[in-house]
């Protein structure tokens, strides 16, 4: 009786501790923060536990400048390169050394690009959490915590980053349908790579150069502990034959004199150096500071498409890489259609031309168009933006409007439309979407009251200039909603996205 009850006892108890434990884990995902804005370090960082054994051949580290810079799909699709972004905002050469020694568990990369603004980067509590909860436990993520937390100006224990709920337990009340949702759709980043809907214009391109900067002004401290860490993942390719090389992406705050301290670096370890902030590196992959910038220190999806063709073409000359288009079991472990999905968003925001741009749209098969003319246009519409309309769905040829007509109409996300012409008066739409948005539509070409309009949700949307006035509604992860004029006279395109 009493071996019996022993033994039950230890089953009970193991029961107990299997569903705590279970439990437990569940809590601390639950509470923990997702990680899942701006750089989205939950899907770059913790979709590189999912991919096949040995399937990177280069491997990208350093921060944001390599998510929004640098597009494996495109390396693969260009060249066969296999390449994987493991990096994080703000990224320190700390974190970039430890996720180095984790990614080897599992992988055998040749090249290792090292983005340099993590040079310069200062240890940051809620940057470095990122990276330290992404990571699996093992002896590995027990020694970066452990470094980590050694650093002056890290204030949170070694046990708050071992055991997450530590610091987490207080956001219960802070919880919102996203935490729940915590095993969501991982089809955000594509191998480390982060599509976005944004492109900053008016930018300075002789601010861009750092070939007329005083190499030796005002220079930037590097950290010892970012050079401890360079020396560290020197040491550790040097060790496993691995080519290390620096490089980095045309960024508007780096300066000559970072650049120097760089290749200073490089020199003393004899290593490669790539600085695209010099023109003549900056125009080698067509370089277009109009298209190519997210926002002043990032490449947009347009930019770093140009910018990975560019750095394929150098690995293919100096490294002997298999080109894995060639092997019909090689899986690059994304989903095409999103992909491809976001990026023809990502492109809606970039062009400037409205052929193309109205190209595009007729590629994005899950929109609502919304169209008021304003001002005559009738006999001003070109053969190929009238069929790029239709094609749309619009019914109504544009070019057998009379002077004094006005049209609105709305292109629904299923192919149907609602349109209305109107003469010396205005015509309006209005009504509700699916989801509860709603529109109205309305163009005026009375004399001198002269008008496009387009609001959603009672917000003005409309850039009210003359031409075609469209407004794009999508409820994807990135459209969002996109605003454009097109002035059929002149052929210019303007547009408002929003991105700002």
């Amino acid at each position: 009786m009493s071996k019996k009850l022993t033994l039950k006892t230890v089953i009970k108890a193991v029961a107990f501790l299997v569903v705590f434990a279970l439990l437990f884990h569940l809590a601390t995902e639950l509470l923990r923060s997702k990680w899942t804005s701006d750089n989205q370090e939950r899907y770059v960082l913790g979709n590189f536990y999912e991919l096949d054994e040995d399937s990177v051949d280069v491997l990208f580290l350093g921060s944001s400048q390599i998510i929004y810079g640098v597009d494996p799909v495109e390396l693969y699709d260009y060249a066969g390169i296999s390449a994987y972004c493991l990096g994080g905002s703000s990224a320190t050469l700390m974190s970039s050394y430890y996720w180095l020694i984790e990614a080897e568990k599992t992988q055998s990369p040749s090249v290792i690009m090292l983005e340099t603004s993590s040079l310069f980067e200062e240890v940051k509590e809620h940057q470095e959490r990122k990276k330290v909860d992404e990571m699996k436990f093992s002896l590995n993520k027990l020694q970066f915590i452990r470094d980590l937390t050694g650093l002056d100006g890290i204030s949170e224990s070694f046990l708050s980053y071992l055991i997450p709920i530590v610091k987490y337990h207080v956001r219960w009340s802070e919880l919102t349908a996203k935490d729940f949702g915590m095993w969501m759709d991982s089809d955000v980043a594509y191998r480390g790579f982060d599509i976005v809907d944004q492109c900053k214009k008016g930018l300075d391109y002789d601010r861009m150069i750092i070939d007329n900067d005083d190499p030796d002004g005002n220079q930037r401290e590097l950290y010892d502990y970012q050079l401890e860490y360079l020396v560290k993942i020197v040491d550790y390719c040097q060790e496993n034959d691995i080519e290390l090389v620096l490089f980095k992406t045309p960024k508007f705050s780096w300066v000559g004199s970072d650049s120097a301290q760089v290749q200073a670096l490089a020199d003393q370890y004899g290593l490669t150096y790539l600085d695209y902030n010099w023109e003549e590196l900056l125009t080698s992959f067509d370089y277009n500071i109009e298209t190519d910038m997210k926002d002043y220190d990032h490449l947009s999806t347009l930019g770093a498409d140009k910018f990975s063709d560019c750095l394929a073409d150098y690995l293919t000359a100096n490294y002997d890489l298999p080109d894995r288009r060639e092997d019909e079991d090689f899986d690059l472990q994304i989903n095409r259609d999103t992909y491809n999905q976001e990026h023809t968003d990502a492109a809606l925001v970039t062009t400037t031309d409205a052929v193309e741009w109205l190209t595009l749209l007729t590629q994005h098969t899950t929109c609502d168009v919304f169209i008021a003319t304003n001002g005559d246009v009738g006999g001003l519409v070109s053969d190929e933006i009238a069929d790029l309309l239709a094609e749309l769905g619009l019914e109504t040829d544009l070019n057998t409007l009379s002077s004094g007509d006005c049209l609105v109409a709305w292109l629904t996300s299923d192919g149907t439309s609602v349109e209305e012409v109107a003469q010396a008066e205005k015509a309006e739409i209005s009504g509700t979407l699916g989801n509860g948005v709603s529109y109205s539509v309305t163009s005026k070409n009375q004399g001198e009251t002269v008008s496009a309009e387009i609001t959603l949700n009672d917000t003005a949307g409309s850039l009210n200039g003359a031409g075609l006035n469209i407004v794009v509604y999508s409820e994807s992860r990135w459209l969002g909603i996109e605003t454009v004029c097109i002035n059929l006279e002149t052929g210019e395109m303007t547009c408002m996205t929003n991105s700002g």
